[in-house]
């Protein structure tokens, strides 16, 4: 995976003389939500969703003590700025305490045609929608029906995603069922069905289209369920849960999906609340999950100060992302390279060292000038130095003739974690401690999730997502597809353990690249060096150590209905390093997520293929190279010809110091 350079940087990392340049810029790209309006009104379902002119459309559901004698209400904000428009609302035609109240609603925007969805409530149970042509500003005079649920049954949770369409939950005798219907040739369809099973209860469904599938998440009260559906085939598929129940200690109601083109992330609005059974405290609060593929999902983040029962709407606008609530409004403005959002540190960098390994978060340390009127973000007076927020670091060289054309490759992308301002005589700096985004693999798991019979390709896609890390490559090696029987994320373990065992069921090696995409890797011994060593070799440390184990023994699950005391076990030897060392090293290695000889073989090859690797143990010094990511295999060869040889490269150290005219790499390498 060696970064792509151009051949006159090459030549530049090559040269006798080198100009190093650096380029380094601080990116805040956190949606820091903070208070934006109060219109105060009364909790109760409600939905949004932006109109083809960039207008807010709103609906809500009164609540009171007719549960079926309720209004749905609409608003139309052009200007999210004014506070009156958040507070105006307007009674639909027909629909003036008419409605169920608990049915929930729906709104959304179908190519210019916003539609609106609640269940009538007196004089029938129907399922009613509204339209409007011209963005919210007037609807029609009264209630389309779309269908009757079977037997008049109560609606308890409503979803369109704006492609002619209407999903909602209704009670059947077993429980409740997600229900839809379409819109085609100026009528609705009549009753599709789910065929998954029924949940115990509805406490609101939200739905999205992706051009193909629908994904549908919705709520029993306590679990948020997640299945998709294709109309084409008429056929629906359950997946794993998004959240799974924790008795009845917290409940789930009300989940609301928005999709941010500027990130590529979806986000999931969902009301969790405590009655303090489970924590002790009392809270009932959105809590944001996001997903880059609609099927994993992260823990996500709660927004504790957004008190709401009935739900909270995200919502993206032209130049802020919102989210909603009856009685509040809070509003993140979006990335833009202004003042509030990017600083170029390039010109203030003192010095920076940089040190990468397997596994781990690269940490980077940096020194900068603080003399310029450095200002340090603040909550509610946001800057782009601040925690968490992104340092970009670009690296290289000057290239061609004097003084030469400065060409920088981007190096990494790191988050920073503590900031420190020194202050002596006539001097100011300040010191920033990043680390990279795989960091967030050391956050803990809250709830247990079970997992039965998933590939592991899958799993791993899970357990980074559950972290907050959305942008994976993994390779494309068979035992990627091979099934895990059964993989449990337990409460309070961390993401990095649960991503460490999976990884060494089939000896995965993974780190975070430049662009903060994780890079998954089965070694290779027949991997080719990207870059020869010779002149410019600094300093070289060429070793090698015993080899610990060359006779594997890897044992899987028991076969299920086997003869007696019948195992699942494979075996390989190094029987060159055998007779060489003159002793057998045996390690035996038991892993019941393995099923069958083939994957124990499998195993066993890659243990023993580790043992043969680590049996090589190099260090070289070398000029920086922009070049190098972990587990880049390189060339190396000593000036005295004793040594000659490729290695891989496990741990990176770089110091960057101009006023001491360090500018190096120390590599930390063992055998291909």
């Amino acid at each position: 995976m060696v970064r792509t350079i151009s051949d006159t940087l090459a030549a530049a990392v090559r040269a006798s003389t080198r100009v190093p340049v650096i380029g380094v810029s601080i990116e805040d790209h956190i949606q820091h939500y903070q208070d934006y309006q109060s219109p105060g009104a009364a909790d109760g379902w409600h939905d949004a969703c932006v109109a083809g002119d960039g207008s807010i459309v709103r609906i809500r559901l009164t609540r009171g003590s007719g549960a079926y004698s309720q209004s749905l209400q609409w608003q139309r904000i052009a200007n999210p700025d004014s506070v009156s428009q958040w507070s105006s609302w307007s009674t639909l035609g027909g629909a003036g305490a008419t409605c169920f109240e608990d049915g929930g609603c729906a709104i959304s925007n179908n190519g210019g045609i916003l539609r609106a969805f609640a269940q009538q409530g007196s004089g029938g149970s129907a399922l009613w929608t509204w339209s409007s042509s011209d963005s919210g500003q007037s609807w029609s005079a009264s209630p389309t029906s779309v269908l009757t649920p079977p037997g008049g049954a109560s609606i308890l949770g409503i979803g369109s995603a704006g492609n002619n369409d209407v999903f909602f939950l209704y009670q059947v005798s077993g429980g409740v069922v997600i229900g839809c219907s379409f819109y085609s040739g100026g009528s609705w369809s009549s009753l599709r069905s789910s065929s998954l099973s029924a949940i115990p209860y509805g406490a609101g469904l939200t739905a999205c289209w992706d051009g193909s599938l629908y994904w549908l998440i919705f709520s029993d009260g306590n679990t948020l369920y997640e299945s998709t559906y294709a109309p084409g085939g008429n056929s629906w598929q359950g997946l794993p849960a998004v959240a799974p129940a924790t008795g009845n200690a917290i409940t789930r109601r009300a989940p609301r999906l928005q999709y941010d083109p500027t990130s590529g992330l979806y986000t999931l609005a969902c009301i969790e609340a405590d009655s303090g059974l489970l924590t002790g405290a009392v809270y009932s609060y959105p809590r944001l999950r996001q997903s880059a593929d609609l099927q994993h999902w992260s823990q996500g983040s709660i927004v504790h100060s957004m008190s709401a029962q009935y739900g909270a709407c995200p919502l993206g606008t032209s130049n802020a992302n919102l989210l909603i609530s009856m009685s509040s409004v809070l509003k993140a403005p979006a990335y833009r390279q202004d003042s509030q959002h990017y600083l170029d540190c390039t010109n203030r960098v003192i010095l920076y060292s940089l040190k990468g390994r397997l596994g781990r978060p690269t940490e980077l340390e940096m020194v900068l000038d603080g003399g310029q009127e450095v200002v340090l973000s603040q909550p509610g007076a946001t800057g782009p130095i601040g925690p968490n927020c992104s340092l970009v670091l670009r690296a290289g060289y000057r290239s061609g003739a004097a003084p030469g054309v400065p060409e920088l490759v981007k190096v990494g992308t790191y988050r920073i974690q503590s900031m420190e301002l020194e202050r002596a005589a006539g001097v100011v700096r300040l010191r920033l401690l990043c680390g990279d985004l795989t960091q967030q693999l050391d956050q803990v798991n809250r709830f247990q999730m079970t997992y039965t019979a998933q590939p592991l390709g899958w799993l791993l896609r899970e357990v980074c997502a559950r972290a907050g890390l959305f942008a994976l490559a993994l390779p494309a090696s068979s035992q990627l597809s091979q099934s895990v029987p059964l993989f449990v994320l337990p409460v309070g373990g961390s993401y990095r353990h649960a991503l460490d065992e999976l990884c060494h069921i089939y000896d995965l090696q993974y780190f975070l690249d430049q662009d903060e995409v994780l890079q998954f890797q089965d070694l290779s011994a027949a991997t080719g060096a990207s870059w020869s060593y010779q002149s410019e070799i600094e300093r070289l440390s060429w070793g090698q150590r015993v080899q610990r184990g060359n006779h594997i023994i890897v044992t899987g699950k028991p076969p299920a209905g086997g003869a007696s005391m019948a195992l699942t076990t494979a075996e390989v030897y190094d029987d060159q390093q055998m007779q060489w060392s003159g002793q057998e090293g045996l390690i035996q290695h038991v892993d019941q997520k393995l099923l069958t000889v083939a994957q124990c073989a499998s195993k066993a090859s890659f243990l023993l293929a580790q043992e043969q690797r680590a049996r090589w143990q190099h260090q070289v010094q070398i000029p920086f190279n922009p070049a190098h990511q972990l587990l880049d295999v390189i060339s190396i060869s000593d000036a005295s010809g004793a040594i000659d040889g490729t290695a891989r490269i496990v741990s990176s150290s770089s110091t960057y110091e101009p006023q001491q005219a360090i500018y190096s790499t120390t590599l930390e390498l063992e055998g291909v």
